[in-house]
């Protein structure tokens, strides 16, 4: 197993960044690094928001680990759940129909520090049971998956720029 654990910041208080966190998604057309995902359901059930989203993985993903995913099936799924009450997002994402190639558990945290700074920490774990590349594929998944949350991180960070322009 690969574990990701990161930790971010924001100079923004937390409503205003779970309002970011949430809206962004409205507004693809502004932010191509989230056009590749697409919500499929969203349910909300007291305080917790269930989603599922589908990203497309296209040439994101190494090689190696192309040849292990069947033509055409580069979906991945992502289903979700957002506790309001605890600010905490835990989300399992496997390749459409190949869990046992890889598939990630995670949680990611949002809290404030102060009345005009808030943050965002993620404990995310990587398993692979592909035979021989099991280790490998993690490893892979891991750095894909470490972008990813990079490019979601500057994502949050335009749209509260937006927010606070528009």
């Amino acid at each position: 197993m690969k574990q990701i654990k990161i930790h971010r910041e924001f100079d923004h208080p937390l409503q205003t960044l779970l309002l970011a966190r949430e809206e962004r998604y409205k507004h693809l057309d502004k932010f191509p690094e989230l056009k590749n995902v697409k919500t499929v359901s969203e349910k909300k059930e007291g305080n917790i928001l269930f989603q599922e989203r589908h990203i497309s993985i296209g040439e994101a993903l190494p090689q190696v680990i192309l040849t292990l995913i069947p033509s055409g099936n580069l979906v991945l799924i992502e289903k979700s759940e957002f506790h309001e009450d605890t600010n905490t997002h835990i989300f399992h994402v496997i390749p459409q129909g190949m869990e046992n190639i890889f598939e990630i558990k995670g949680v990611s945290r949002y809290s404030s520090i102060s009345e005009s700074r808030s943050q965002r920490d993620y404990g995310v774990d990587i398993t692979s049971q592909a035979f021989l590349v099991g280790a490998f594929v993690e490893g892979a998944i891991a750095e894909v998956y470490h972008s990813n949350l990079e490019k979601d991180k500057h994502s949050i960070i335009n749209f509260l720029k937006e927010m606070n322009h528009g």
